[in-house]
């Protein structure tokens, strides 16, 4: 999976690690928007489970894959828009025969404004992040709001690349005019938002992810994790793999493997050293699993 956050210079940066609540700001205090690029891969066919802050507006570009929001399926491809709102957990599969590669913006609501005291943040901006006021999550290809949508993407990416004089003013604009361009379509129903959402399960399995996040180089069993969620054992187990698409053990050995992996190629710390901190008490276990994600060795990631 190639995830990777475009700066304000156009470069690309390091990879996003993907992981529950993302720890990642996405731009800056003043600015919070980030661009960003995904391609699914044989190798990276999975954009793991997590939530952030910010609210994302994502274009599939080409391809096709399969989100998974707030506990529900829905299978996007080539011209399809995903709006989500800020702290809703999702994530993305790709299929075994197509390349998905998508183009998204991440932004705090913070840029439209919505600590004001005006109408717009009243009215719009606040229900919208508290989901009160709710859109389709998927807005498909052949939708009467699609194809303006798409229009306007594309110019917030010549914006956002170009970023000449003016161009923060024009993408704010613009954001507020996908606002107004989807009012119409506003759902009414919880389910018209597509399956059977539910809040205490969402809020559940986000408790167990930031419970992993915390305690990630510590001993943890399926059993604490089951009690977060107040699930039997085999309950949760099932449970996990449903949502997040992959077994428990999965994926705390993914998240230590990608916090290793930025304690060694960011800090350069020691590969004995970097396998405890993050939750290996084996080194030949932790060797293994790090050469079959990432192709290389931990030290061969030293010496890059």
């Amino acid at each position: 999976m190639d995830r990777f956050s475009e700066s304000q210079s156009g470069a690309n940066s390091d990879l996003l690690i993907s992981s529950q609540r993302e720890p990642t700001r996405h731009g800056d205090r003043f600015f919070p928007l980030a661009r960003y690029t995904l391609s699914f891969s044989k190798d990276f066919p999975l954009l793991p489970l997590h939530w952030h802050e910010e609210a994302e507006l994502t274009l599939i570009q080409s391809g096709s894959c399969v989100y998974h929001i707030d506990l529900c399926e829905y299978p996007v491809r080539e011209g399809d828009i995903v709006l989500l709102p800020p702290a809703v957990l999702h994530s993305a599969g790709s299929f075994p025969k197509y390349r998905m590669q998508s183009e998204s913006f991440v932004f705090h609501l913070n840029f439209l404004g919505i600590q004001s005291a005006d109408i717009c943040s009243m009215k719009y901006l606040l229900p919208f992040s508290s989901r009160d006021l709710r859109f389709p999550y998927v807005i498909p290809s052949d939708h009467a709001a699609n194809p303006k949508l798409r229009e306007i993407i594309c110019r917030m990416s010549d914006l956002y690349l170009q970023q000449q004089d003016g161009y923060e003013l024009l993408l704010k604009s613009l954001f507020f005019e996908i606002f107004s361009l989807l009012l119409p379509y506003r759902l009414t129903d919880a389910k018209d938002a597509g399956g059977s959402f539910s809040k205490s399960q969402s809020d559940k399995l986000k408790s167990v992810l930031d419970y992993i996040e915390m305690h990630y180089p510590e001993p943890l069993s399926v059993r604490d994790l089951a009690a977060i969620c107040c699930f039997s054992e085999y309950h949760f187990m099932r449970f996990f793999k449903l949502h997040v698409g992959m077994t428990c053990t999965e994926y705390i050995n993914t998240l230590r493997l990608e916090k290793a992996w930025q304690m060694l190629k960011k800090d350069r710390t020691p590969v004995l050293e970097t396998a405890l901190s993050c939750g290996f008490h084996n080194l030949s276990y932790f060797y293994r699993l790090f050469r079959k994600k990432y192709h290389m060795t931990p030290k061969e990631v030293l010496r890059q």
